[in-house]
């Protein structure tokens, strides 16, 4: 799998359409979808805003190894001086910047029991499994 079919997944995972995915990362809908084409390749730029907006891993993105969402998740400290900046515009920021958490925090929360269910359903045939065979034993 190329980094191109991860990043697709990572969008999809988010429930998001190439339009709304592509503006939170600062792209255009149209410069998005030559990534997901394969005409272009991911920039670094890009990486980056993945690994900003949505705390994605970028050594998976890259090369499939690990887990989707960071693991480490660094306290972000902007310290922000009210003289300087719009203290209305830092808050829209702020409210963006939990959405998109909240977001990326939902979807991997239903990725987890997605394995959850999985694995259960894995647990559930091997035990019937065992039962069967036990039985045929007998």
């Amino acid at each position: 799998m190329t980094d191109i079919e991860r990043i697709k997944i990572i969008r999809k995972s988010l429930n998001l359409n190439q339009e709304q995915f592509a503006s939170s990362l600062g792209l255009t809908q149209g410069g998005y979808s030559d990534i997901e084409r394969g005409k272009n390749n991911i920039t670094n730029k890009t990486k980056l805003s993945l690994k900003k907006v949505y705390k994605i891993n970028l050594h998976w993105l890259e090369t499939g190894s690990g887990e989707m969402f960071a693991v480490d998740i660094e306290e972000e400290n902007d310290e922000v001086n009210f003289f300087e900046v719009d203290q209305f515009e830092h808050l829209k920021r702020e409210v963006e910047k939990l959405r998109n958490e909240n977001l990326r925090l939902k979807t991997e929360n239903r990725l987890y029991l997605e394995l959850c269910t999985a694995k259960d359903k894995t647990i559930e045939i091997l035990e019937n499994q065992l039962l069967s065979g036990k039985k045929a034993g007998d």
